[in-house]
């Protein structure tokens, strides 16, 4: 049997929207539709997984940079690391719920370039700091330029995808985290070796190369992020309606409108989007924690510098790999809830296994700990954008939850100061007890919504299909046919 043409019309008259009709018709067919996603997954994931795994790099490359004489050039001492580590937060903080503002209104491709090449800059010019205060204020304006890049990639892939695709797209997403975790190390290791090269020390080495080579990732991103789904120009005209049409069949009363400041404040005050913000904090204070702070405590395993570098990259992969499967997984059975809690338990047992283990023994919480923590962390953020339908929550969600998800940063750097080692337990106890908030927030989500969806099964909220049209188009994820994900 002959597979139907996807050949693109565009439907000048009756008989061209006949012609239309009868391509959307051959793109439903299993193999054609497949076709299309696939085709949507390679313009979209590949090319934002590697932009993303380069703000993590440049983000978290300080670690490394410390094993390389950062503080003894720049005459560091007591808590200078932390704050310098702390401070990128800040900025970062304050503006990625504003970014995501300005993404809604900007074409993806100009915004994300812009940002790259300003963070880019940022990290370069960082390795010719000659003082603290210098790589301080170099921080501060990473942070600035990086802000726009997650909730921006998150807001944009969800816009492509029904709800129960994105946790995939995502958990491939958010492998950039752990090849960033990999080669960090690896690079680290490399670059640092450069020590004394041309009379830079190591950690300035870091700094150049990684910073050029985001400089360069932005003309690609400049060229070829792609736009929202009803502005695409890589899809055909039948593509793209299919694709339009069966976003808005999966989510009743979806809708794509501009984000407002009174959007976005009313879309603070949804229960779920808080929910967000609670289980992304409860997630990056032990996952910055293991990126930034996980090279100093393979050091107090009794390894060298490079040893160090290179052995924080195996349980980064690690992460990744099951995180990918975990997420195939989800997406295939519509469950969320036992996966984010089962990864927060697993990270628990791994932080207790580091607290309380000695020797080189504790190498084994590390994976356990990486492992789990990235599992919930590409999962919190699909399970909360599945639970709401209008673009404007979804962007505030993914604003929102990173905003928190960065007070974790913030936390991360205050908490394993170098007085604490080699155990780290006022750090680790931190992690596991926003670990268990996060379980409650997980907890809670699955019982409200379960509950929620009972009763639209029981036909307890049939009600609101009486209301006049205008009003029944604007019940988003109060719709009687929406059922939550659990």
């Amino acid at each position: 049997m002959a597979v139907p043409s996807l050949t693109p019309t565009t439907p000048t008259s009756v008989d061209g929207a006949r012609r239309l009709s009868q391509e959307l018709s051959d793109v439903t067919d299993s193999i054609e539709a497949e076709k299309v996603l696939r085709k949507i997954d390679w313009r979209i994931i590949p090319l934002l997984q590697f932009l993303y795994m380069l703000t993590f790099l440049d983000r978290v490359n300080i670690g490394n940079a410390r094993l390389w004489n950062l503080e003894s050039d720049l005459q560091m001492t007591g808590y200078d690391y932390n704050i310098i580590v702390l401070v990128f937060y800040v900025p970062y903080i304050l503006l990625e719920l504003p970014s995501n503002y300005f993404f809604n209104r900007v074409e993806p491709r100009k915004f994300i370039g812009v940002i790259i090449m300003g963070w880019g800059l940022s990290v370069t010019f960082a390795g010719f700091s000659t003082s603290f205060v210098g790589l301080l204020v170099a921080r501060i304006f990473i942070g600035i330029f990086e802000a726009g890049m997650f909730p921006g990639c998150i807001y944009l892939i969800s816009g492509w995808y029904r709800r129960h695709e994105l946790l995939t797209r995502m958990a491939f997403f958010f492998v950039a985290n752990d090849i960033a975790g990999t080669i960090s190390g690896l690079l680290g290791a490399g670059l640092g070796s450069l020590d004394g090269v041309r009379g830079y020390s190591g950690w300035r080495w870091i700094f150049f190369i990684e910073g050029t080579a985001t400089c360069l990732a932005a003309t690609l991103a400049w060229l070829f992020v792609p736009p929202f789904p009803d502005r695409s120009t890589f899809l055909t005209p039948s593509e793209k309606q299919w694709l339009l049409k069966r976003l808005k069949a999966d989510n009743k009363g979806m809708s794509h409108e501009k984000m407002t400041v009174k959007s976005v404040v009313d879309a603070l005050k949804d229960w779920k989007i808080l929910t967000s913000g609670v289980l992304y904090l409860a997630v990056c204070t032990t996952a910055y924690s293991i990126s930034v702070f996980q090279p100093t405590i393979l050091r107090t395993f009794g390894w060298g510098e490079l040893k160090s570098n290179l052995l924080s990259a195996p349980p980064r992969l690690a992460s990744g790999i099951v995180s990918v499967l975990l997420g195939i997984w989800s997406d295939k059975i519509q469950r969320r809830g036992v996966f984010c809690l089962g990864g927060f338990f697993l990270s628990i047992l791994g932080l207790l296994l580091i607290a309380f283990l000695k020797g080189s023994l504790r190498y084994i919480g590390v994976y356990f700990a990486a492992i789990g923590i990235y599992i919930v962390q590409p999962l919190c953020i699909a399970w909360c954008a599945n639970q709401v339908t209008s673009s404007n929550k979804r962007g505030t969600i993914t604003a929102f939850a990173g905003t928190l998800g960065q007070l974790g940063g913030i936390i991360s750097a205050l908490v394993f100061p170098l007085k604490d080692g080699p155990q780290y337990l006022p750090g680790i106890m931190t992690c596991i007890a926003f670990q268990i908030a996060g379980i409650i927030a997980a907890i809670n989500m699955w019982a409200i919504c379960a509950y929620e969806n009972r009763q639209r099964e029981a036909g307890k909220r049939d009600y609101l299909r009486e209301l006049p049209r205008e009003e029944r188009d604007k019940l988003g994820e109060k719709h009687p046919d929406f059922r939550y994900t659990l």
